[in-house]
């Protein structure tokens, strides 16, 4: 398949190598508005001349490519899923989906008038600790759950003056999305309400709320809160989180991102075991592209596709909709149509 990569940023370059990776994927084309990023990337990673443009429209004229990479900045993914899928093309987008749910809704309306595939590049999903846990939860390892405790502690977004720092409600919207969507697949359960209170500790450094608790209805009864800190300057908790499941035969714990299965009560079963993640074929960006070109060859809905993002992406918003309310809980049923 040939891919046309939509900006040049540092997320971008490690696209090109997780591209370059896959036999079956072959960069045809590097967008980039802004000239001097452009020039700075090529050369750094070496791309031919002849495949740089400041334009998707222009790529699109110039070659034949079969799927747009996008890797702008949220605000810019309607107009760039709008043009690829006007031009025929498939599309893999970064996540978030869109910095704006209406916007984000008519993504995957386009995508499915198109009859293109879409995907969203919820990496966390594909890392060995969430596959083994998905795993071990179905075959009944703590029995059926219905509490679940995320907790996320970081010095999270340190540099000066990046969107990241400037931004309101930063770990909910940038975070959050990872997590919420973690807690959909690990889980298995759908989000049906959330309450969300956020705030700032006196030595953060992030304009926006940086801290915050989520308490999440999940179907099922399944209970779920994230709590997270993002100007900890004390124990870092591994990007995937500190995770607590509780089932009536036992807990399951993620602690610095290895499996724990533990049963204290009563006293004659209790037990504790260290479960070894599953040995994946690939993980990461590197699983996610796999997943993108399988099924598009196949002709199917791709795991993380748009039209299924819209559920995390909704508790996202539905979070930050909360904690901009004071704490109001929010019903997930208002977001999705």
């Amino acid at each position: 398949m040939r891919g046309i990569l939509v900006g040049m940023g540092g997320r971008a370059q490690s696209w090109v190598q997780v591209c370059g990776r896959h036999a079956g994927v072959e960069l045809v084309g590097f967008v980039e508005p802004v000239e001097a990023q452009r020039k700075a990337v090529a050369e750094k990673l070496k791309l031919p001349q002849d495949r740089l443009f400041a334009s998707l429209k222009e790529a699109l004229k110039a070659t034949q490519g079969d799927f747009a990479l996008d890797v702008t900045p949220p605000a810019a993914h309607e107009a760039v899923a709008a043009e690829a899928f006007g031009g025929g093309l498939h599309v893999l987008g970064e996540k978030p989906l869109s910095d704006d749910f209406p916007a984000a809704r008519r993504i995957v309306a386009a995508a499915a008038q198109a009859g293109r595939t879409h995907m969203v590049t919820q990496n966390y999903r594909f890392g060995p600790v969430p596959r083994t846990t998905r795993r071990l939860l179905a075959s009944g390892a703590v029995g059926t759950p219905k509490q679940v405790a995320v907790g996320f502690y970081r010095a999270w977004a340190t540099r000066p003056g990046t969107h990241y720092t400037t931004m309101p409600y930063p770990l909910l919207t940038d975070m959050g999305i990872h997590h919420f969507d973690l807690l959909r697949y690990v889980m298995g359960e759908e989000p049906v309400r959330v309450t969300a209170r956020s705030w700032n500790p006196s030595w953060g450094w992030h304009a926006g709320d940086a801290s915050h608790t989520a308490f999440v209805e999940f179907t099922g009864g399944l209970m779920a809160t994230h709590h997270a800190c993002g100007c900890s300057v004390g124990k870092q908790s591994p990007w995937n989180g500190e995770w607590r499941i509780d089932g009536p035969e036992g807990s399951l714990t993620w602690e610095e991102d290895q499996i724990f299965i533990t049963r204290e009560h009563p006293p004659e079963q209790k037990r504790r075991e260290s479960v070894p993640a599953d040995a994946l074929p690939l993980a990461g960006q590197d699983a996610l592209l796999a997943e993108f070109v399988s099924a598009v060859e196949a002709g199917r809905e791709p795991e993380c596709s748009g039209r299924d993002n819209l559920k995390s992406l909704a508790l996202t918003f539905a979070a930050v909709q909360s904690a901009r309310e004071g704490g109001r809980t929010v019903e997930i049923a208002d977001l999705l149509p």
